[in-house]
């Protein structure tokens, strides 16, 4: 099944006001191989396709009604990274887990209505994400992630999503999932002129376990995938790491400094690769589905070896350990490093990690959905 969701849905809307509380979550994602081919400039010379899953790491969202006249935006994570050096490639070893994983203060923004957004980066997406919902008078919002920003799973589209779905919710409207994705990948590329892909906002609507389309508007085409053995998903998760390297950046400077001609070049080996994992779910075969993935996991290195330099340098640290696939998540220069090992070496590889975060979230959650407020 295809189901279409590129294009434009940003429009004019009269500003309003909730008209009762209002609570979403959606999921943050991993990508198994094509990421990167997603890019606008990238999928415009014969598409680009990911295949991935939407994991069990939510970002909720709470929308109620406030002082009229009046805006007020609060952002909270349970964790906190250091800002990656630079934006360089110069932090090459994890932090403290305990800097990870210590939560951090609530940061909170209120402002009057008429008042422009405040030039805070932090508070950028949600100012864009109320104006193309139109609810923007007597109104609070509350953003609760389990990762802080910069993570590289995908954690801002997952917010613009649910914050879609709950300002729409709260003044009585539904959104499919199609129109979701588009509209906060409109957000993104059009209200702030950022050059990003456009799968996360796709895994954080629909959910599930995907193999996706792209051309240069975005996402072209989503289906499930298909999958020939009830033990492949579960044998795949139960060897899957994520590893926290305590490095925050922002996806979008990263990719500004993605040479375009690495990309083009890079870009027919990242579609084989998501092409190969996506047979290998299709057949059952998790041989095939890492095989893939070790092939993705050296692409992203040739789109751009200094995203990719913290994995290579824990790759190097990891070395005789057993380990068969690892590469950055995302846009990589920070974030979360995939590790994909057999369980049985994974008490080894731990010792060796030391202090850092590691996450082993379930594969295929949920799209967007509703929360009790």
């Amino acid at each position: 099944m295809s189901t279409p969701c590129a294009g434009s849905l940003l429009a004019s809307r009269t500003l309003r006001s909730p008209l009762w509380r209002a609570a979403a979550s959606a999921p943050m994602r991993v990508s198994f191989a094509g990421g990167g081919s997603d890019l606008p400039g990238v999928a415009r010379q014969d598409g680009g396709r990911v295949v991935g899953a939407a994991i069990d790491l939510r970002v909720r969202v709470v929308v109620e009604p406030f002082d009229r006249g009046w805006v007020r935006m609060e952002l909270a994570s349970r964790g906190r990274g250091r800002e990656q050096p630079g934006g360089g490639a110069e932090a090459t070893e994890a932090t403290e887990g305990a800097e990870a994983t210590e939560a951090s203060a609530p940061r909170v923004l209120t402002r009057r209505r008429g008042d422009p957004p405040r030039d805070d980066l932090a508070f950028r997406l949600i100012e864009a994400t109320l104006a193309a919902a139109g609810v923007g008078d007597g109104v609070a919002l509350r953003v609760e992630a389990e990762t802080s920003p910069g993570a590289g799973l995908g954690g801002s589209a997952s917010a613009a999503v649910a914050a879609l779905f709950a300002l729409r919710a709260s003044v009585g409207e539904v959104a499919s999932p199609e129109e979701l994705s588009r509209e906060a990948v409109a957000i993104e590329r059009e209200r702030l002129g950022n050059a990003c892909g456009a799968q996360d906002q796709v895994f954080a609507a629909f959910g599930g376990l995907l193999d996706l389309a792209f051309d240069a508007r975005g996402c072209s085409g989503v289906r499930p995938l298909a999958i020939g053995s009830p033990e492949l998903v579960p044998a795949l998760s139960a060897g899957l790491l994520l590893v926290d390297t305590a490095v925050r950046r922002v996806s979008g400077d990263v990719l500004d400094r993605v040479d375009a001609g690495a990309a083009r070049e890079a870009k027919g080996e990242l579609v084989a690769a998501a092409g190969e994992v996506a047979r290998g779910f299709e057949i059952g075969s998790l041989a095939l589905v890492l095989s893939g993935m070790r092939r993705g996991a050296a692409a992203k290195v040739r789109l751009s070896e200094a995203a990719s330099a913290i994995a290579v340098s824990m790759e190097q640290r990891l070395d005789g350990l057993g380990v068969e696939v690892l590469r950055m998540c995302g846009a990589g220069g920070g974030g979360h490093i995939l590790v994909w090992a057999p369980p049985e070496r994974h008490a080894r590889l731990l010792d060796a990690l030391g202090p850092c975060v590691v996450r082993r979230p379930p594969l295929g959650a949920p799209g967007v959905r509703r929360e009790p407020a």
